[in-house]
């Protein structure tokens, strides 16, 4: 079997698109690349690079940006896909420069004239809650009135009536297995004038036509049809696309959840209508609130140090990633690092048991906490802190260093937790760690200070 291969006209229509899809094909048992369009190639971090390039690296390992704990679900649903019919629904993590996003593919088989089948997978980021699904929404709804206008202008060319009717199967194919529900509205009679067969069943009609000629009121109680009617009028109050999210009722009363786009277009024949594009979300927002949580919860034990309660060093580490890049952007607030240490802490596991050893790093972490309670304080090390002095406490740095100081004097002399202490105010270095630098070498100084005294 060979590889598909669209018209010129239409592959470059296809991979021009800003929507983030793609078309695939098994070919000899492999899945092979048959376009992707300028939206999939910038939610998967491909933008500026060669396209053969990319059609290679996609076509070498097609889930070379899948999250390693999520490959054996979507390759167990891509094969049942592709080698059965049916619907692609999946939600994994797929890498997009240095982090993952969570992201929802919708697919649908289609058969082109000579009985090839093609599998088309659109992508949706559900990374962002509302900025990168509502900003997919207003592409589709721009990229649907363009292609409308597209298809009227190839019409009236007569000479390439061929190319015409290729190029509008291909687009008829998109558009009508879009995951999306699509629909078109007479705005003075408030009539449905089209939609697609997706929308048709959540109205609970078995056919788009069943739904053409007939108005909300028509179609759905009374209550849900006054507020699409009311939503109709706010689109038709705005230039733009009016975008939202939405929970109403399906025809048969079922709770769901909607992200909506209107927008308002002038027709060939000088009628205004309405074109609503509406994407249930409801069990996509509930698989990404499970995630969500449970990722959440994660990442807040990960950086969580289980003796003392506070950040551990893992916490630190990204917290310290985040300051280099305002750096490197001349926009990191001023700042001090303390790096503080226990003194004798080996001694008193030695002598009296790690049982004594994990009350004193306690002791000091309550100590560090209470004279530092306005700024973060991180655990990165079994007797070694480290408190980023930001805001009220960077005014008061040199009163704070000086609290720990008289600590000490006392602790020398009732017994107690010693605490060495160094600390060092950020002085247009180029990263943090050459400020922790400067002031862990301050706090072996008053180590050795203060082993002296005692």
């Amino acid at each position: 079997m060979e590889k598909y291969r669209y018209s010129d006209e239409e592959r470059k229509l296809l991979e021009n698109s800003p929507i983030p899809f793609a078309i695939y094909q098994r070919v000899d048992g492999k899945v092979v690349t048959v376009v992707m369009s300028e939206g999939f190639l910038e939610l998967s971090g491909y933008e500026g690079m060669d396209k053969k390039e990319i059609y290679d690296l996609v076509d070498s390992d097609i889930y070379r940006l899948v999250h390693p704990d999520d490959l054996a679900s979507v390759g167990d649903a891509v094969d049942r896909f592709l080698t059965e019919s049916g619907v692609f629904d999946v939600i994994y993590r797929q890498k997009r420069y240095e982090e993952y996003r969570v992201v929802h593919l919708c697919g649908r088989h289609i058969y082109k004239e000579d009985g090839t089948r093609l599998a088309v997978i659109w992508y949706t980021d559900q990374g962002v809650f509302v900025g990168g699904s509502i900003n997919e929404n207003e592409v589709i709804s721009a990229e649907y009135a363009r292609l409308q206008q597209e298809n009227e202008r190839l019409r009236k060319e007569a000479d390439a009536n061929r190319k015409i009717v290729s190029l509008k199967k291909s687009l008829t194919d998109l558009l009508t297995n879009m995951p999306a529900m699509t629909f078109s509205k007479d705005v003075d009679t408030g009539k449905y004038l089209a939609c697609n067969q997706a929308f048709a069943d959540y109205a609970h009609k078995e056919t788009p036509e069943g739904v053409v000629g007939l108005t909300d009121l028509e179609i759905f109680d009374e209550e849900t049809a006054i507020h699409f009617i009311e939503d109709d009028k706010k689109a038709l109050a705005m230039d733009k696309p009016y975008i939202f999210y939405e929970d109403v009722p399906d025809a048969a009363g079922n709770p769901r959840q909607f992200q909506t786009t209107k927008l308002k277009f002038t027709d060939d024949t000088g009628r205004e209508c309405l074109l609503g594009l509406c994407q249930d979300v409801t069990d996509a927002m509930r698989i990404k609130r499970e995630y969500t949580e449970k990722l959440a919860l994660v990442q807040n034990m990960a950086e969580i140090d289980s003796l003392t309660g506070i950040k551990n060093k893992n916490a630190y580490k990204v917290r310290e990633g985040i300051m280099n890049q305002r750096i490197q952007e001349h926009r990191q607030p001023e700042f001090a690092i303390v790096v503080l240490d226990v003194n004798d802490l080996k001694k008193i596991n030695d002598t009296k048991g790690h049982e004594a050893g994990d009350k004193c790093i306690c002791d000091a972490c309550d100590t560090i906490c209470r004279i530092f309670k306005r700024s973060p304080v991180y655990r990165i090390g079994g007797d070694e802190f480290v408190v980023i002095s930001q805001d009220e406490d960077y005014a008061r740095s040199e009163k704070l260093v000086d609290i720990i100081a008289r600590h000490n004097e006392d602790a020398l002399y009732n017994g107690g937790v010693v605490i060495a202490c160094g600390m060092a105010k950020y002085d247009q270095e180029d990263c943090v760690a050459a400020v922790f630098e400067i002031a862990d070498k301050r706090m072996y100084e008053n180590k050795k200070f203060l082993k002296n005294r005692k």
